[in-house]
């Protein structure tokens, strides 16, 4: 039973580190497109800025917002999960 766990652990920790990362990305991507220079370079070299500037302008960034938004709650579910099962 715990090989079940720590398998869909191991996956639902990948996804949502993908979905982050890539979401981020594109976060950083629409910042550069709609002239926020400053946003986004520093989305590029600090990864989690990404999730301020999704909620500060979620009319442009919608949809690279819902990939960062999803895929960090899936890294906390992962955490949470590593933490209560003893393995942090």
């Amino acid at each position: 039973m715990v090989h079940y766990i720590v398998i869909a652990t191991l996956l639902t920790g990948s996804i949502g580190l993908m979905l982050f990362v890539i979401g981020s990305i594109f976060t950083a991507v629409v910042a550069l497109g709609n002239k926020q220079n400053i946003f986004g370079w520093a989305i590029i070299l600090f990864l989690p800025l990404s999730l301020v500037y999704c909620a500060m302008h979620w009319d442009k960034a919608s949809y690279s917002g819902k990939m960062v938004y999803w895929g960090a709650g899936l890294l906390v579910v992962t955490a949470i999960t590593l933490k209560v099962g003893g393995v942090i």
